[in-house]
């Protein structure tokens, strides 16, 4: 599975950069408090900054390693939510996050000005079910 390249036809890339390279994605593992899920990993080391058009409507921008530590670290995402990592955001004001929420472990969305963990908002079990399944794509059209 390839997930740019299996894409729902909801989405649509529309920008992205080159890929993170071993040792930037090895940095960002030991970055992470949490094991970083496989599908985001496969992301990072095909594109990075990846502009995703949501059905016309909205876009999802995909950091790369580098990206991610800089943003968590800009906004203290691990000492609002800790066991998080934020890997992407919606170009107009939220995160979204890997975190272990009420629905469990998983892809949450989050404003950067309310990072408080009674404000997550579940979207899917991983990047994989946004993309190719559009499973939360309505949560995220809504945000």
């Amino acid at each position: 599975m390839n997930i740019l390249k299996d894409l729902s036809s909801n989405y649509r890339i529309d920008a992205s950069k080159s890929a993170s390279n071993n040792k930037e994605i090895e940095k960002l593992i030991k970055f992470s408090k949490l094991q970083i899920p496989e599908d985001f990993l496969e992301v990072i080391r095909e594109l990075t900054e990846v502009e995703i058009n949501v059905d016309g409507e909205k876009y999802i921008r995909i950091w790369g390693a580098n990206g991610c530590i800089e943003m968590n670290e800009a906004y203290n995402i691990q000492e609002s939510i800790p066991n998080s990592l934020a890997i992407a955001d919606d170009e107009g004001g939220n995160a979204l996050i890997y975190t272990e929420g009420k629905n469990g472990l998983g892809l949450y969305v989050i404003s950067f000005s309310d990072l408080d963990v009674d404000e997550l908002k579940y979207v899917a079990e991983s990047l994989s079910d946004l993309l190719i399944n559009n499973t939360g794509i309505d949560v995220i059209k809504n945000c």
